[in-house]
């Protein structure tokens, strides 16, 4: 079985009907590999689906992996790609509804633990796709996205999500996704609810990646509000030029150029009233000057330095003291002292006292969701070494297993399963029950606890301090 790509000046080309690119879905690093891998098979003129072979000297080659990597990751990607699916959202009679399809339905692969001379020339894995794929993936006519696979070979699995929707809007230049709308796609609608969370770890980590390795530059992102909630981003993107392109993908050595990476979306001038004098103005206009009597350049002059809370807080208190005839002089000079004085009375410090709470409350959920972050991300980090050193030393899930049949509690849990299967436990089982699979990895690190003493190391202290910030408030 050969391998087949669709070539034109280096291109291997990916086509993806834009239903599947806004799917519902979540793959991890490796599943994306395979996936693309098997897709830069398929050919423009296939009218069903092959059996496609993914060497792994071929991924290792085309992703630009050390050939330290195992082919274990490819085959496990592979199997696990086989439990994966997509959700295809859809609107039928007014109500919105998700058709749930199998990716793969078959997978061939290399038997674990199989070693000896010409095993490399085993190393590959033959997948067939579910025939319900077809109208995704073949004889694509209208509304699909293609691109050449070297835009995402160094991507990673958020990176190439956001590469992938913007791509659909080439030739516009500008895309709106919403906040929850990409936390649907991407499957992360339980994890960071507050959208600082996910703009740091998920959308400018990918703006990054997407303007140092694709063909798109993203030059402008702008948050989209209700209210004060931001609810979306509006990228601004465009093509790179063929130079900038070579550069990105290091195809030649010049001058060096600096692809841009916009920060985190600001504040406009609109979205920041205490230094826009002009739109305070227009918006208190029919209070202060027409009801209160205040001169238009002396409200102007008062604005100087003013935030709209403050105005706010004067309108209120001046009602108030008008409505009880607490006011002496005049209604004008009233409020003029107001503002500038910052006047309160009992029912404005109750609601003072009601925004400090709800501040605090605020950030002790940010904190919270910090917290939650870096949890996630030392267990990420956990997960990654364990696979580095089970890869290097295949015997070690092994010994991690054999110590916990060796051991009073894991061993009641161990019991307890094998009762229910009504059979002893195999290596699989360890890897797929999550009980047994977070026994396996607790237990690898207590073996190796030396190679995981950095890692604790590193986040420690970050924790501790959040967690003294938290105690704190």
């Amino acid at each position: 079985m050969k391998k087949r790509h669709h070539q034109n000046k280096g291109i291997t080309l990916i086509k993806k009907s834009n239903q599947l690119i806004e799917a519902r879905y979540k793959f991890d690093v490796w599943e994306t590999r395979v996936f693309l891998s098997v897709l830069s098979h398929i050919r423009r003129e296939d009218e069903d689906f092959k059996t496609y072979r993914i060497w792994y000297r071929d991924v290792i080659k085309t992703f630009g992996l050390t050939s330290g990597q195992s082919y274990g990751f490819l085959r496990d990607a592979a199997r696990s790609l086989m439990r994966k699916v997509f959700n295809v959202a859809s609107e039928e009679d007014g109500f919105q509804r998700e058709t749930e399809y199998h990716i793969i339905r078959s997978v061939n692969f290399l038997s674990e633990g199989e070693k000896g001379r010409g095993v490399e020339n085993q190393e590959f894995i033959d997948i067939t796709f579910d025939p319900q794929m077809k109208p995704m993936l073949l004889q694509l006519q209208r509304n699909f996205t293609a691109y050449d696979l070297r835009n995402v070979v160094k991507l990673g699995t958020y990176p190439v999500r956001v590469y992938e929707l913007l791509k659909q809007y080439e030739s516009i230049g500008e895309r709106t996704l919403g906040f929850e709308e990409m936390k649907r796609m991407f499957e992360l609608t339980e994890e960071y609810p507050l959208f600082g969370n996910f703009y740091q770890k998920v959308i400018a980590p990918s703006v990054r990646d997407v303007n140092l390795h694709t063909d798109l530059t993203i030059t402008k992102m702008e948050k989209v509000k209700e209210g004060k909630r931001v609810v979306g981003i509006r990228f601004v993107f465009q093509r790179k030029s063929e130079e900038e392109l070579r550069t990105a993908r290091g195809e030649f050595i010049g001058k060096s150029l600096e692809i841009p990476f916009p920060p985190q979306p600001k504040e406009t001038q609109a979205e920041r009233p205490e230094t826009d004098k002009d739109r305070l103005f227009n918006r208190f206009h029919a209070d202060v000057v027409q009801k209160f009597g205040v001169t238009p350049s002396v409200f102007l002059e008062l604005l100087e330095g003013c935030t709209e809370a403050q105005v706010e807080q004067a309108i209120r208190v001046t009602r108030r003291a008008k409505s009880q005839n607490q006011i002496k002089t005049s209604l004008a000079g009233f409020f003029v002292q107001a503002l500038k004085s910052g006047y309160t009375d009992p029912q404005e410090e109750a609601q003072t006292r009601k925004l400090v709470e709800a501040k605090k409350k605020a950030t002790l959920e940010d904190i919270k969701a910090q917290l939650e972050v870096l949890k996630e991300d030392l267990a990420s980090k956990i997960n990654d070494k364990i696979r580095e050193l089970t890869s290097s030393n295949p015997d070690l899930t092994t010994q991690a297993i054999e110590s916990l049949y060796e051991n009073p509690v894991s061993k009641t849990v161990i019991d307890e399963q094998e009762k229910t299967l009504a059979r002893p436990l195999n290596i699989e089982d360890f890897r797929h029950e999550r009980i047994l699979r977070e026994m396996v990895k607790a237990k690898i690190v207590d073996l190796e606890r030396g190679q995981f003493a950095s890692l604790y190391k590193d986040y420690e202290s970050q924790i501790a301090a959040l967690k003294a910030a938290y105690d704190q408030d």
